[in-house]
């Protein structure tokens, strides 16, 4: 669950990598077992994460750079102290380093992942909050076959927190979460194919 919207893949890359950009995480909190019922009820273990809001009093940022992958994460404030805009990226540039390889099948493979996230925070007043997110990301790979493999993941939430008083709050919440899954058979061959499901 990655603000309050169904993730369907969590796992990037292979597995790899994290779930999301780590620059934008606030809070995870894993379910192994007992889910709780605003969970509706799964069967699975639940990985439930917060993102973090972005800083409505100034501009900020971070990133890094590693062997094989990269990562941003900037900062926005729209109205000061008020509402502000987070946006994080990552990427990785394995293509580069598997055709740097004098193995001529991982040479002629292919890896790559990326995803970004935007997120939008508003203190309408003090009673009243707004925050929306939107989220994507892609995966395609084809190690020493023919066969190319992707799927991706889309998302996207939005959530106004309301307070009646010091003891009663209340949230209305909207989401869609969408996910691909292709593979293509990378040929000129006549029996050539192309397969894959959405969710």
């Amino acid at each position: 669950i990655l603000d309050n919207a169904v993730l369907y893949n969590p796992q990037p890359f292979l597995g790899f990598f994290s779930s999301i950009n780590p620059f934008n995480a606030q809070k995870a909190t894993i379910y192994k077992g007992s889910i709780p019922a605003e969970l509706g009820g799964r069967l699975s273990s639940v990985f439930d994460i917060t993102t973090k809001n972005g800083n409505p009093e100034k501009f900020s940022g971070e990133g890094a750079i590693g062997p094989i992958t990269s990562n941003l994460s900037v900062s926005v404030p729209i109205e000061k102290n008020k509402s502000s805009i987070l946006f994080g990226g990552r990427a990785t540039y394995s293509d580069w380093v598997l055709k740097a390889l004098e193995n001529d099948d991982l040479a002629n493979s292919q890896a790559s992942f990326y995803d970004g996230i935007l997120k939008y925070n508003n203190a309408l007043n003090k009673n009243n909050f707004l925050e929306s997110t939107l989220y994507y990301s892609h995966d395609k790979f084809s190690l020493s076959s023919d066969s190319i493999y992707s799927y991706s993941n889309r998302l996207a939430s939005i959530k106004w927190d309301h307070s009646f008083d010091e003891k009663n709050k209340g949230a209305v919440i909207l989401t869609n979460s969408e996910y691909k899954y292709d593979i293509d058979y990378n040929t000129t061959l006549k029996n050539a194919f192309v397969s894959g499901f959405k969710l």
